[in-house]
């Protein structure tokens, strides 16, 4: 018995030798480990910027990203992203270019099965991301669908975050649905895949939403579908909280709303034209297309039932597409602003011109 206790206290006192050991060991390399981890984060930060003179470490939201510059330009943007994989969590650095597009995918830590889940770190795949609108339409790898997903929802929240940052657009904000003139607007948006919606404004509200074409996953995306419109109807605004489990769909969602009424926001101190509130009548205006136009808006009833164009001395034959679509457009959209006829833009222009001034001008209810 006393052999046994006394083997028992050896193997303890060697135990904790040891242990002592390795935190000794632990405390002396660690911080060599951590900035080698500091220094290949860097070296990856700088490959995704290549031209870049300078860069510069930001964070937002809780999220560290790296901008660079050069000449005191942002010419580029970084972030390391990562999505959970088959086995482990995937890590990835998205490099952005000037105007927000993906310029580089690439990733920095995989433990995936050897031969399968590993050939996402294939380049020329990662290359199929450069420049894409919507990285979840990029071919998943046959038997690798999960790490490949998990690679393009981590790009794809790379996106989401950073192309505001690089490259933000003077339209970005919120959209003052007052100043929306009354219609119905379509729109497209990428969710899993496009989509599209339409979306009806009448007295400066949102009365309608209808996601008009998609190809999501059928059952996981139909909350959002349903859901996230009718959010938009009730609270009558565009930003509205996603369907949690439908994330991608519901942003899909909310980005085809907004490419659907943005163009068609008043930027000007007037408000909204209000077509309802038009007494019945036909009035006369007129535009600037190639030349002067001129056009005749019947209203009856608050709503446009007919629009001519009276009077031009546009190109003949290029200019006859949009002498015929625009006011038939404007009557069944009930708006001044509609999608301009290609090869036609300035006739078009001028018509919507000249009928939102004949309307402005008119006398009231």
């Amino acid at each position: 018995m006393k052999n046994m206790a006394r083997l028992g206290i050896t193997l303890m006192l060697i135990c904790a030798a040891a242990g002592l050991g390795l935190a000794v060991v632990y405390a002396k390399t660690k911080p060599v480990i951590d900035q080698r981890a500091q220094e290949e984060l860097l070296a990856a930060v700088r490959a995704a910027m290549p031209d870049a003179e300078e860069i510069v470490e930001e964070t937002k939201d809780g999220e560290t990203y790296w901008l660079g510059k050069k000449a005191g330009e942002i010419v580029g943007g970084a972030i390391k992203v990562s999505s959970a994989g088959f086995r482990e969590p995937i890590e990835l650095m998205v490099g952005f270019n000037a105007e927000g597009k993906v310029s580089s995918v690439a990733i920095i830590s995989l433990n995936d099965t050897p031969g399968i889940g590993t050939r996402v770190n294939d380049k020329a795949w990662l290359d199929k991301f450069i420049g894409v609108e919507n990285p979840m339409a990029v071919d998943a790898i046959t038997g690798a669908t999960v790490s490949s997903s998990a690679v393009k929802g981590a790009v794809k929240k790379a996106m989401d975050f950073m192309a505001a940052i690089v490259a933000p657009s003077v339209t970005d904000g919120p959209i003052d649905i007052a100043r929306v003139p009354d219609g119905t607007y379509t729109g497209k948006g990428l969710g899993l895949r496009e989509l599209e919606v339409s979306v009806t404004v009448q007295g400066g509200k949102i009365v309608e939403v209808k996601v008009t074409r998609h190809e999501e996953s059928p059952g996981i995306a139909d909350p959002a579908i349903t859901g996230v419109p009718k959010k938009m109807v009730e609270q009558n605004k565009v930003d509205v909280d996603v369907v949690s489990g439908a994330t991608f769909t519901s942003e899909g969602i909310i980005e085809a709303v907004k490419n659907a009424l943005r163009p068609h926001v008043q930027t000007s101190g007037k408000p909204a034209l209000d077509i309802s509130k038009i007494a019945d009548g036909t009035y006369t205006a007129t535009g600037l297309g190639l030349k002067e136009l001129e056009v005749a808006v019947t209203v009856q009833d608050g709503k446009i039932t007919e629009v001519k164009v009276v009077r031009h001395d546009e190109t003949p034959g290029i200019s006859d597409p949009a002498i015929s679509k625009v006011p038939k457009a404007i009557v069944e959209k009930q708006s001044v602003k509609v999608d301009v006829v290609s090869g036609a833009t300035f006739t078009s222009e001028g018509i919507m011109e000249a009928v939102e001034k004949a309307l402005a001008g008119a006398p009231t209810k």
